[in-house]
C-alpha cells in the first residue's frame, strides 16, 4: 500500500523521537517525558530539545550526552526538520514552521503541536521560541 502524506508526515517526527531515544539509550539515562522543539523554513533549521525526569527539568548536558552524540542528534534532527518541509512541498500542504513534540516514555503517547508563524526574521526566533517553551514547561513542573 502507498504511503499518504500522513504516514510519511508521522513517519518523521517518530524517527525524531527515536533519535531522542537512541541518544538516552547510548547515555544510559532514562526519562519520563521528552520535548523535541523543531523550526525549519527554506532557509532555516533549528532543533533542540529537553527532558523531564521525576518532575524536574533536564537539559541536554544533565542527561549525559556526550558533545558528539548531541552534535549528531541536533544536526539529524535539523535533516529531519527539514524533511518534514519536504514532504508537505511533495503532497501540496502547507509546512508548519515550528514543531513542539512531545513524546511520554512511560505510556508511549505522543502529541504535536504545530505553527506556521515564521521567526527567521524577528528579534526571538526560534532559539527564543525554544527557551520560552522550556521556561513554560518548567513552571508548569
Amino acid at each position: 500500500m502507498a504511503k499518504v502524506f500522513e504516514d510519511e508526515f508521522t513517519d518523521i517526527q517518530s524517527g525524531m523521537v527515536s533519535l531522542a531515544i537512541e541518544a538516552l539509550e547510548t547515555a544510559g539515562t532514562k526519562v519520563d517525558t521528552i520535548y523535541i522543539y523543531a523550526f525549519g523554513t527554506a532557509h532555516e533549521g533549528f532543533f533542540n530539545l529537553f527532558f523531564v525526569r521525576d518532575g524536574r527539568l533536564l537539559r541536554n548536558n544533565e542527561v549525559g550526552l556526550s558533545d558528539e552524540i548531541l552534535d549528531q542528534v541536533l544536526d539529524l534532527g535539523i535533516d529531519d526538520t527539514f524533511a518534514l518541509r519536504e514532504v508537505c512541498q511533495k503532497y501540496g500542504r502547507p509546512a508548519p514552521c515550528q514543531y513542539k513534540l512531545v513524546y511520554d516514555c512511560r505510556t508511549g503517547h505522543f502529541d504535536g503541536d504545530y505553527s506556521y508563524d515564521d521567526l527567521s526574521g524577528s528579534e526571538f526566533g526560534s532559539g527564543g521560541a525554544f527557551d520560552n517553551w522550556e521556561k513554560e514547561i518548567a513552571a508548569a513542573l
